[in-house]
């Protein structure tokens, strides 16, 4: 996994601008996890996934596969992520409200590259 700063931010008298990412990407989700709640639990092995956190607090759980190695991530709002191929990634909604999320895909949703 790899913490990410979004690569451009203007804020001024009319609001805020966040870029995120200029990269290429496939399919983007919008996620609103419940309190208490988690999304993933697998992992693929041909896709990247960008998250961006709009708002809420989140921990995220990553086991590499190769070499079974875990880490845990804490991410609050306006913060962006990346999950790699063959990171199995658990997002658990750790505020009191719910915590909202965009998604970018490198590739679009597929069984075939989902692995539990």
């Amino acid at each position: 996994m790899q913490k990410l700063d979004p690569e451009y931010v203007r804020i001024d008298k009319r609001g805020q601008l966040i870029q995120i990412s200029s990269g290429v990407w496939k399919q983007i989700n919008y996620l609103n996890i419940k309190k208490d709640k988690s999304f993933g639990g697998h992992y693929h092995k041909h896709k990247r996934e960008l998250f961006y956190v709009i708002d809420g607090f989140i921990s995220v759980t990553i086991v590499n596969m190769k070499n079974k190695q875990a880490t845990k991530m804490y991410f609050g709002g306006n913060k962006c992520f990346i999950i790699e191929p063959y990171e199995k990634h658990t997002i658990y909604n750790e505020a009191e409200k719910d915590s909202r999320l965009i998604e970018l895909l490198s590739k679009p949703y597929s069984k075939e590259d989902t692995y539990e």
